[in-house]
């Protein structure tokens, strides 16, 4: 009898936490609650403590089951499923910041790219056209037209300086050793 409910129990918050967790990472869709400025936020790369208390709930019992299944004792079968799902729970927090760490901020200006520096991707001429040059903006290195700052040609592979910013083009001065 002990043995089914725990079974239950643990494929019951297994499969809401599985729910809770694709509709999170796929659709942005955060059904979780925080309490107060708490670093549990999954927006934030954390857990939340609905899913937390679903992971510890469905590994530890999960656990507890297969421990009592093979006639160990209750006491010990209990102790190891609270570490199980406390270390379930540690495992899953840790993947998740590890997944939430490559999210970027696509909500950026190119008055953002002034002095910062980079390098030419494609070669930025001395006076007539554009080149490319690979900038890193807001921690995402962002790929912009850009023209020579001192008409000078810049050639591929160079460091470089934005300097300016001339409608949708970035003035780029070679960044000097």
């Amino acid at each position: 009898m002990m043995i089914e409910i725990l079974t239950w129990t643990s494929i019951f918050a297994g499969g809401i936490l599985v729910l809770l967790l694709l509709l999170s990472l796929l659709g942005g869709l955060d059904m979780d609650i925080d309490i107060g400025d708490t670093e549990v936020d999954a927006d934030s790369g954390g857990l939340g403590l609905i899913k937390g208390f679903l992971t510890f709930v469905s590994v530890g019992s999960w656990v507890i089951k297969v421990l009592l299944a093979t006639n160990k004792s209750p006491v010990i079968a209990i102790s190891i499923g609270i570490i199980s799902g406390l270390f379930a729970l540690w495992i899953l927090n840790y993947l998740l910041r590890l997944l939430m760490k490559n999210e970027s901020n696509v909500n950026w200006k190119m008055e953002d790219a002034l002095f910062q520096k980079g390098e030419v991707y494609l070669r930025v001429p001395a006076e007539e056209g554009n080149g490319i040059v690979h900038v890193r903006v807001n921690g995402v290195n962002r790929e912009l037209k850009a023209l020579s700052y001192d008409s000078k040609e810049i050639k591929t592979g160079s460091p470089i300086t934005v300097m300016d910013i001339d409608g949708e083009f970035v003035k780029v001065q070679l960044l000097e050793n």
